[in-house]
C-alpha cells in the first residue's frame, strides 16, 4: 500500500514513541546547537542573527528621538515580531501579525525593559549643552523576524534582541544652545534642532542583565527506555507530533539562576495533570526541579 494517508496516523505516532521520544537519535536532555552573529544589517545601529536548532532569527535596531515628558510612562523599547514567507508555506502577502507573535512582542518588551535593562529611561535620555534637564529620549524599535520556525522562538529571539542591543551604537545628540531653553519648555509638536556632541562619542546601552529562555515538553508517556520526562528544546515538528499530549514550558532565567519568568502551553493536557495527580508530591517536584537544573546548567 503507497498511500500512507490511509493510515492511522496516531497508531503510528503511538508506536514510534513507544520505542524513542524524539525524532532523530538526540538524548532527550541535550540543548539544540546554539549560534551567534552581530551587525549583520549594515542599515540597523546594532543587529544580530541567532540559530537554536534550525529555527532562525534576524533582529535589528532603530533609534528614533521624542520629545520628552517627566510624566510620560512609555516604553523606551517597543518590540515587533514577524513571520516571514518563507518561515510559513501559508503565510500571506502583509498578513497581520498574529496573536502569538504579538504576544511574544509584549513577552521580549518586558523582558528588555524590566529585567535586561531597567534603567533604560535614565539611559537614553538626550541633554541640552549647558543644562542637566533632559528635553528628548531616544527610542528604540526592536524589530524581530523569524525566517524559519522550528520551535525555541522565545529562545531564539530573546538572544537575538539581546545581541543586537549589546552591538548597537549610534552618535550621541545635544540640544544646540540656541535651542536649549525653547526645548526645555517646548511642547512636544514644536521642532527642536540637535546636533551630534562630538563625532567619536557615541551611545552603548548598558545591559545589567542577561537573561536565558530555555524550552522544555512534558511528555504523557515515556518509553521504558528512557529516565526523563522532559525533552529539552523540542523542536515545532516534535511539539506537532505531540499534538496537545505535550506541555512546552519556557524558564526565563537570569545569571544567579533564578526563574524571572514561566509560560507553559498546553498547561490543561491531560498529560501534565496526569503526572501530578498521580506522582507522589516529591515526584512531581522533580519534574519542575529537573527542568530548573537543566536550564541552570
Amino acid at each position: 500500500m503507497n498511500d500512507l494517508g490511509l493510515l492511522k496516523p496516531v497508531c503510528l505516532f503511538e508506536q514510534l514513541f513507544n520505542q524513542k521520544l524524539r525524532l532523530n537519535d538526540v538524548p532527550l536532555d541535550q540543548f539544540a546547537d546554539f549560534s551567534c552573529s552581530t551587525n549583520v544589517i549594515s542599515t540597523a545601529v546594532g543587529s544580530a542573527m541567532v540559530s537554536v536548532g534550525a529555527t532562525r532569527v534576524l533582529c535589528g535596531i532603530k533609534v528614533k528621538v521624542l520629545a520628552y515628558l517627566p510624566e510620560n510612562t512609555c516604553p523606551r523599547f517597543i518590540c515587533n515580531v514577524d513571520h516571514l514567507g518563507l518561515a510559513h508555506r501559508g503565510l500571506r502577502a502583509n498578513a497581520a501579525p498574529s496573536k502569538e507573535d504579538q504576544s511574544l512582542a509584549v513577552q521580549l518588551e518586558w523582558l528588555l525593559g524590566s529585567v535586561a535593562v531597567p534603567d533604560a529611561t535614565k539611559q537614553l535620555l538626550i541633554y541640552p549643552e549647558d543644562s542637566d534637564c533632559a528635553v528628548a529620549t531616544y527610542l528604540l524599535h526592536v524589530d524581530v523576524a523569524i525566517i524559519f520556525d522550528d520551535g525555541c522562538l522565545l529562545d531564539a529571539c530573546l538572544a537575538a534582541c539581546l545581541a543586537a542591543l549589546a552591538s548597537a551604537t549610534w552618535p550621541r545628540l545635544v540640544v544646540a544652545s540656541s535651542d536649549s531653553q525653547i526645548a526645555s519648555s517646548a511642547a512636544s509638536s514644536l521642532k527642536v534642532q540637535f546636533k551630534e556632541k562630538e563625532e567619536s562619542e557615541v551611545v552603548n546601552v548598558v545591559i545589567s542583565e542577561w537573561p536565558v529562555a530555555l524550552s522544555f515538553a512534558v511528555v504523557p508517556r515515556p518509553p521504558p527506555n528512557a529516565a526523563h520526562e522532559l525533552i529539552c528544546q523540542p523542536s515545532r515538528s516534535e511539539s506537532l507530533l505531540w499534538d496537545t499530549d505535550a506541555s512546552t514550558c519556557h524558564f526565563v532565567l537570569n545569571s544567579a539562576g533564578e526563574i524571572i519568568d514561566f509560560s507553559m502551553i498546553g498547561g490543561f493536557a491531560s498529560c501534565l495533570w496526569t503526572l501530578l495527580e498521580e506522582a507522589s508530591a516529591d515526584k512531581s517536584s522533580d519534574i519542575i526541579e529537573e527542568a530548573v537544573q537543566r536550564a541552570i546548567k
